[in-house]
């Protein structure tokens, strides 16, 4: 991770990049791609455009704009260029975005992710410390690219900056490569697994009676749009159904493991969250 330095974006050059990065990462049309000089607009206004470089050529952003809350930033898009992808400049990104924002006062940053993509969970909820209470179905409608197939429902992520939960995460992170750690939730495998999956796929769900359980995800969600979108489409809304009935129970993300082939959302009671 030395070779990359990370810093706000300067000048329109650089901006400029970005909009071929969302391409790349995301295989977005042309009216899709947030443009250059938006992003210079919502900069100078107390955004953040942050970029990781290799030299002088960028290789991953992040962004972020403000919202109505003085203490909270949208973060609307983090991209890596796809080469560059499992060396840690997606966490590089988020932890300068933490420390730029804790500078100015502000203590909480949200995001929109897809809930079925294993690796952005494991980002977001286990690398990160962040919280989820909230599922938005079909936020964005029909979008072109990686996101072509199915609804784009998401989960509404929440990183609460100074957080004890977050606290921890980062500091799982500061004991190992910053791309990876291997420590996992404790008692994970003896906890109830709300759904049922036959094979890769879905067969049901029934909410426990207890403090904290699992939902299982597919392995690729990412593959399965491209290779089966018939089970993609299932596994849309079946996600849907379970994730809408265990938050409105009372339940809300708060970690996430990959376990060989499986990957398991692990979901509690919210009381007695810390949202510090």
């Amino acid at each position: 991770m030395d070779r990359y330095t990370v810093r706000p974006l300067e000048g329109a050059a650089e901006f400029k990049q970005v909009e071929a990065i969302q391409q790349a990462a995301w295989g977005m049309t042309d009216l899709e791609v947030v443009p250059a000089a938006a992003m210079i607009a919502i900069a100078s206004e107390g955004g953040l455009v942050a970029g990781a470089f290799d030299g002088p050529r960028l290789v991953g952003f992040v962004f972020s704009f403000p919202t109505a809350d003085p203490h909270r930033q949208h973060s609307h898009m983090l991209a890596v260029r796809p080469e560059c992808r499992g060396v840690g400049v997606a966490v590089r990104l988020k932890l300068f975005q933490r420390s730029w924002c804790l500078a100015r006062g502000i203590r909480r940053v949200d995001w929109t992710y897809d809930p079925l993509m294993g690796l952005n969970a494991n980002l977001n909820v286990r690398k990160l410390g962040c919280v989820v209470r909230h599922y938005l179905i079909d936020h964005y409608g029909p979008l072109s690219g990686i996101n072509a197939g199915t609804p784009t429902d998401r989960f509404l992520a929440e990183w609460h900056l100074t957080s004890p939960r977050v606290e921890a995460a980062l500091r799982r992170l500061a004991r190992g490569p910053i791309e990876e750690t291997s420590e996992v939730m404790p008692g994970v495998a003896s906890l109830p697994v709300a759904n049922r999956v036959d094979g890769e796929r879905p067969a049901g769900f029934d909410l426990p009676d207890a403090p904290r359980f699992a939902v299982q995800i597919p392995h690729d969600f990412a593959d399965l749009l491209r290779s089966e979108p018939e089970l993609a489409m299932q596994w849309r809304m079946h996600a849907r159904e379970v994730f809408t009935a265990s938050f409105a129970a009372g339940y809300q993300v708060a970690g996430f493991v990959r376990e060989g082939h499986r990957n398991l959302y692990i979901l509690e009671r919210g009381e007695g969250w810390d949202h510090a």
